[in-house]
């Protein structure tokens, strides 16, 4: 998270944060389906650094900590981070 966060600053493109868990069926079917579509992936690399957060244990607070500053109730979530300027 903190590479792409710095790319996006770096580059000054949004960032795209992919929140996601193994145990997550959604998570996964959409790793399965949407984001193998070719033209949803060029086009969010063609617009975004693009970043996946792993949130195995949503109770780690570390994990929390991000999810909450998210606003995520929920996995999957997706959002778009802007680069401050």
């Amino acid at each position: 998270l903190e590479a792409g966060l710095a790319e996006g600053l770096r580059t000054s493109r949004p960032v795209f944060v992919d929140f996601w868990a193994t145990w997550c069926k959604n998570c996964l079917h959409m790793d399965r389906t949407t984001f193998r579509d070719p033209d949803v992936l060029a086009r969010l690399d063609a617009a975004y650094v693009r970043v996946k957060f792993q949130a195995e244990d949503v109770r780690d607070p570390r994990v929390k900590e991000v999810l909450d500053y998210a606003g995520a109730v929920g996995l999957p979530i997706y959002i778009v981070l802007t680069p401050a300027e």
